[in-house]
């Protein structure tokens, strides 16, 4: 019964989108308001069809109703006090329930939008909502027509007692994904992938409608960044999930899926400055809608490489026929459908002396779009690049992790000081006079950051490079691939140039901007923080995005160049020590004991001193898990966390001759990467906050 209501409101919810579509569209070029108006309450019926099979998933997990395959195959074996929350995350734990959570949330999108336009059911906002009813309509079509993609698959007669109880237990949801990071981290980067629809559907209403002026980006901005805050979420919570759940140690790994973030990532963020341009300066017409498309499009190849099977992810599903060309098809209708309707309307924009001089604020957004848009095509065609044929540049081969960072690094790191210098590049032309003017104090202040990171890089990292080396292993592997000393330190000198020059550019944007209104309103310093954000959100919200990416950047050069990695053999025998540079780990005893039914736990007991003052730092439990169900080992590591690094630890399990075997990272500054995401989504969400007409920063940023 539950499985036959799904289904049907499956059905219907395709049905409805398909209906919606051709009266909202059909409307508009008939000229047919009562069809627009049909249109616009079939969004809604579309939207609500879909929640009633979200709120189905939800209350069998909830009830532990196993009449659906998709619970039985998801439903979360733990004894955890979290388990109420991995019931609910459940719904989007597996490929059939994750694809039902981005269609839901692609219909909440069109029905925000119906309900904000429908008063005026303009002809771009009812072209829009068509368009976007296709491709909800294609998304529950994968649903609907793949058994691999219905989340509403009864589960066999066979497996079920009478009373509705399983037969026999089973594995349930992946162990791996029983962590908090992972309640959020999946819904956070849907919201994201969802609402790049948006700004796709109004881009193509546009074109259809012949509206090339800004109000296309008017109506959809502010949801187009709304999703790329979400977007950021869930890139910073994926990387949290990876580095204390997955035992490796680290937070990115250029794997196809994290890849698929992070392309789409790249190419909204182009998307978003594009939108700046076209409100405030009408220009960058075309690299708004091109950005636009091209981040819809990204965001249904990372989906095809997750579900298509042809490049192989430790993140990815079973390789499923239907999801194969379904969204190879979604991408190559929707490629094609924006490159005829610019074809179409050849000639109608005018993007004329857009970039006068590349020394300029237009100059360096132009170039900060081309590098974005590069890079994402760039990481792209590396990720898909195995499964393409021999005859194509790298075709057939999976480029490895080194490619990635050998490009990324000095390309990343000249973005960053693309971004400190641009705030204080003029409009259209740069004057010499005004910009050494304007970079006088900001690169004073970068220069006395500078010194300290270099003091650290002097007395840090500089010897840490040549005991990295000595220690061997895949840490040495991996900076001996980058090229040779000179050369990599020659990187991270310009790494830690760009983030103080980047940092102290920001910081005093932002604190021009609080002098100011102290200054000119008579705030005190509490209060003209405040007013600064509620009254120019954008721009201060901006400034406050790149101060975090300036404390990432450093964070990163630490704890990805100069990572300590070694795993030691330990004796089980209380008192034994072992020693990682200046960390001694003292062996306390071991614990085994069972998680509920999940599994067995055995535990590692370490007392962690520091040598150089025999201090004691803590105390510390790293254990391995074995799922009773399918013997599926996994690690939880235990992290100290100190101001300038962290010391790694997991088990790793026990030797043939009956030692331990604990793997051993020391991190240095992975807490900037913390702390420089939480200031990035910061910036960006207050960037969100209602607009004002209200002078902006200062005079100069006008």
């Amino acid at each position: 019964m539950i499985s036959m209501m799904g289904n049907a409101l499956q059905v219907l919810a395709l049905l409805v989108a398909l209906v919606a579509a051709f009266c909202l569209i059909g409307g508009v070029k008939l000229r047919r308001e009562g069809l627009v108006n049909v249109g616009y309450l079939l969004v809604f019926g579309n939207a609500l069809a879909l929640t009633g099979c979200i709120a189905i998933i939800l209350t069998c997990l909830l009830t532990e109703n196993y009449s659906l395959a998709y619970v039985v195959s998801n439903y979360p074996v733990t004894d955890s006090a979290l388990k109420p929350l991995y019931q609910v995350s459940a719904v989007w734990a597996g490929r059939q329930g994750s694809l039902l959570l981005w269609t839901w949330l692609i219909s909440l999108y069109a029905a925000v939008v119906a309900w904000r336009r429908m008063r005026t059911t303009d002809d771009l906002s009812s072209v829009a909502l068509g368009v976007i009813e296709i491709i909800v309509a294609l998304f529950t079509a994968t649903l609907v027509l793949s058994e691999s993609n219905n989340p509403f698959m009864a589960t066999a007669a066979e497996y079920l007692n009478d009373d509705g109880s399983l037969v026999s237990p089973v594995a349930g949801m992946n162990p791996l994904l029983m962590h908090w990071a992972m309640i959020l981290h999946p819904p956070a980067t849907f919201i994201g992938y969802a609402g790049a629809t948006i700004p796709f559907a109004y881009a193509m209403a546009a074109l259809i409608c012949g509206d090339l002026s800004a109000r296309w980006v008017e109506l959809t901005d502010r949801l187009a960044v709304f999703a790329f805050i979400f977007l950021t979420i869930g890139m910073a919570l994926g990387a949290v999930w990876a580095y204390v759940v997955l035992g490796w140690g680290g937070f990115w790994a250029w794997d196809a899926v994290e890849n698929a973030s992070l392309f789409s990532w790249l190419t909204a963020v182009a998307m978003i400055h594009s939108f700046t341009m076209y409100r405030k300066r009408g220009c960058f017409k075309f690299w708004s809608m091109f950005t636009a498309a091209i981040t819809f499009v990204f965001v249904v190849l990372g989906t095809f490489i997750t579900r298509s099977g042809l490049v192989q992810s430790v993140h990815a599903f079973a390789e499923d026929p239907v999801s194969t060309y379904f969204f190879l098809g979604i991408m190559v209708l929707a490629g094609l459908a924006f490159f005829i309707g610019v074809l179409y309307r050849h000639g109608t924009y005018d993007d004329e002396d857009e970039v006068e001089s590349l020394i300029s604020k237009n100059g360096s957004y132009y170039i900060t779009n081309i590098v974005m848009v590069t890079g994402a095509i760039l990481c792209a065609y590396l990720t898909v690049s195995s499964s393409l044929p021999s005859f194509l540049p790298l075709g057939g081969q999976v480029v490895g992790a080194g490619a990635y960072t050998a490009v990324a690094r000095p390309v990343g790191t000249l973005l960053c000081l693309l971004m400190a210098v641009c705030p204080m590049l003029g409009w259209r032309r740069t004057d010499g006079a005004a910009f050494a003017h304007n970079m006088r104090v900001p690169a004073i202040l970068g220069a006395l950051v500078f010194c300290l990171l270099m003091a650290l890089f002097a007395f840090k990292f500089a010897p840490l490079y040549d005991q990295i080396l000595a220690d061997g292993g895949d840490a040495a592997a991996g900076i001996t691939e980058q090229g040779p000393k000179a050369y990599y330190f020659a990187l991270t000198i310009l790494g830690f140039l760009a983030s103080a020059l980047l940092f102290a550019s920001s910081a005093y944007l932002l604190g021009r901007g609080v002098r100011g209104r102290m200054r000119n309103k008579g705030d005190n310093a509490f209060a003209a923080v405040f007013n600064l954000f509620r009254h120019s959100p954008a721009q201060a919200g901006g400034y406050l995005a790149h101060l975090g990416v300036a404390i990432v950047l450093a964070g990163i050069v630490g704890s990805s160049m100069y990572v300590r990695e070694v795993t030691l053999n330990v004796s089980a025998t209380e008192g034994e020590t072992a020693q990682v540079g200046n960390y001694e780990l003292v062996f306390t005893g071991t614990s085994e004991y069972a998680d509920g039914t999940s599994g067995m736990v055995k535990q590692v007991d370490l007392d962690v001193h520091e040598v150089s003052t025999g201090h004691m730092l803590g105390h510390i439990s790293p254990s391995m898990e074995v799922s009773a169900a399918t013997n599926q080992s996994t690690l939880d590591a235990s992290v100290i966390t100190l101001p300038l690094e962290d010391l790694f630890v997991a088990f790793q399990g026990l030797n043939a001759d009956g030692s331990l075997s604990i793997h051993v990272k020391v991190n240095p500054l992975i807490l900037l990467n913390w702390i420089g995401a939480g200031v990035t989504v910061a910036g960006i969400a207050l960037a969100f906050l209602p607009r004002r007409a209200t002078p902006l920063l200062a005079a100069d940023e006008r």
